[in-house]
């Protein structure tokens, strides 16, 4: 058996993700909240760097001694340069305060209207009922496992069982699970939204056991608004399931939400938007962001001839790393401006008129126009707000599907299909809903050829019921109005 050896050159091409690259891409990702982090984080570990507004270092600072006090500790390890001063113990007591810096009111005032919030979470609502009920430590022990497993509709979760190592049948346990169920909010610690409703209609009406038979026994039929169908089932008038529906719905049947919501999240636009005289103005909502610089001190210090080799090596690094994060900052700003100046050109028309009329615009047309790669602007849409004229949207909200026109040359979008969607539904007779065939045609008056399907896929975006729902719910509302 005869083997071939051979030798030669084969070229080929690949992309080498240098750490400015993945950096500059990191960058790009971030909102300005998260950018404002990650400077922070950088001005601490990064002797070099500056803030703009800072003051010179003092005379004791400039010390060649200090730094060559380091110099004489080295071994390898970066992090025995800590090399910190002064300075930035003073911006580190500033950013505890939750602003880049003293001395600015005006930035000051901006980052703290917009700073996230938060109010008392479920599980801690309901621990501190069950510290003030459990009659033991053991006892206390199973409260906490139970209520931490719960999800933010306050349900019990599937791994329950497995957290607390035995079953849910057990005398103990179950004895904490009716205690929890009758916590504030009332209805927690079950497995679904009928037996929620069900706990709390023993609670708040504890006389009343046809309501309890309605989510019990005909749940699917409550669901389905087929009140005929339950008074069949209960042998009971219909005017009366009629009553006991409106009770029903006056319940809560995801207790736990109420908490869940209560962590509020102020939303800091990272762009301004603005429509003035025809033009369309971009601006950053940056301001408050510190600016940063190499500190000149150090571009003196590698420049002397005594300065130690190993001190030297990593100050050139660091200030290598600190030049990486100027230009990608710079780049970032110059990126996003070109991205959402191209963006607002195409939705020019939803500047003027507003939610509805947006045109049909997807990253690919965006990366064209800008002369940058589709995954670049995906980046730039990531994670980040707009301020217009008609409130504060997410930077994806701008890219919308593109859907046939039955009249003219030009595609609609999937924004102005289900705008003309909700119009027809708010225009309908409450008597007589319009059917989704019924909306396939209106649509296609107006010049929008939309299946059925797709109506249907709309309008549940839109939180909208179908017809035969929405009948029935108007029904209810004319009589509850007489």
């Amino acid at each position: 058996m005869a083997i071939s050896l051979h030798t030669g050159l084969k070229q080929n091409q690949k992309t080498v993700m240098t750490q400015s690259l993945k950096q500059a891409i990191e960058l790009l990702q971030l909102s300005t909240v998260e950018l404002y982090e990650r400077i922070s984080k950088e001005l601490e570990e990064n002797p070099v760097l500056e803030e703009d507004a800072q003051a010179e270092l003092s005379e004791n600072d400039r010390d060649p001694a200090v730094i060559e006090d380091v110099a004489r500790n080295l071994s390898g390890d970066e992090s025995l340069l800590d090399i910190r001063d002064e300075r930035r113990s003073n911006f580190a007591d500033s950013s505890d305060a939750g602003f880049p810096g003293e001395g600015d009111d005006d930035r000051q005032r901006n980052y703290l209207e917009h700073v996230v919030t938060r109010e008392e979470s479920l599980a801690e609502h309901l621990l501190w009922q069950a510290r003030l009920t459990a009659r033991d430590e053991g006892e206390l022990s199973i409260y906490e496992t139970i209520i931490t497993s719960l999800d933010e509709n306050g349900f019990l979760s599937a791994d329950t069982e497995k957290l607390l190592g035995r079953k849910l049948e057990d005398d103990a346990v179950k004895n904490v699970i009716s205690s929890i169920r009758l916590f504030d909010p009332v209805g927690c610690a079950v497995t679904g939204v009928s037996d929620s409703l069900a706990v709390q209609c023993r609670h708040f009406y504890p006389d009343d056991g046809v309501l309890v038979r309605m989510v019990t026994e005909c749940f699917a039929q409550f669901e389905k608004l087929d009140y005929k169908k339950i008074s069949e089932m209960l042998n009971i008038p219909l005017p009366s399931v009629l009553e006991k529906s409106r009770i029903l719905q006056g319940l809560d049947p995801y207790p736990g939400r109420q908490y869940s919501n209560r962590i509020v999240r102020y939303i800091m636009p990272d762009v301004d938007v603005r429509l003035v005289d025809g033009e369309i103005i971009v601006s950053l909502n940056d301001d408050w962001i510190p600016g940063i610089h190499i500190n000149s001190y150090y571009i003196s210090l590698i420049k002397k001839k005594n300065i130690e080799k190993k001190l030297k090596d990593y100050i050139q690094d660091k200030m290598q790393s600190a030049r990486y994060l100027v230009k990608n900052i710079s780049n970032r700003r110059n990126t996003i401006l070109r991205v959402v100046g191209s963006i607002m050109e195409h939705q020019r028309e939803f500047l003027v008129r507003g939610p509805g009329h947006l045109k049909p615009l997807t990253h690919g047309e965006v990366a064209r126009e800008v002369s940058m790669h589709e995954s670049t602007v995906s980046r730039v849409t990531s994670n980040k707000y707009v301020q217009t004229p008609w409130g504060v949207f997410d930077l994806k909200y701008f890219f919308v599907s593109r859907i046939k026109s039955s009249a003219g040359n030009d595609d609609a979008s999937s924004d102005a299909a289900m705008n003309i969607i909700r119009d027809i539904i708010d225009r309908e007779d409450p008597e007589r809903p319009c059917s989704d065939e019924e909306i396939v045609r209106i649509a296609g008056k107006a010049g929008i050829g939309v299946a059925r399907r797709t109506v249907a896929k709309y309008r549940a975006i839109l939180g909208i019921p179908p017809s035969n729902k929405r009948k029935k719910i108007n029904k209810i509302k004319s009589e509850e109005g007489t």
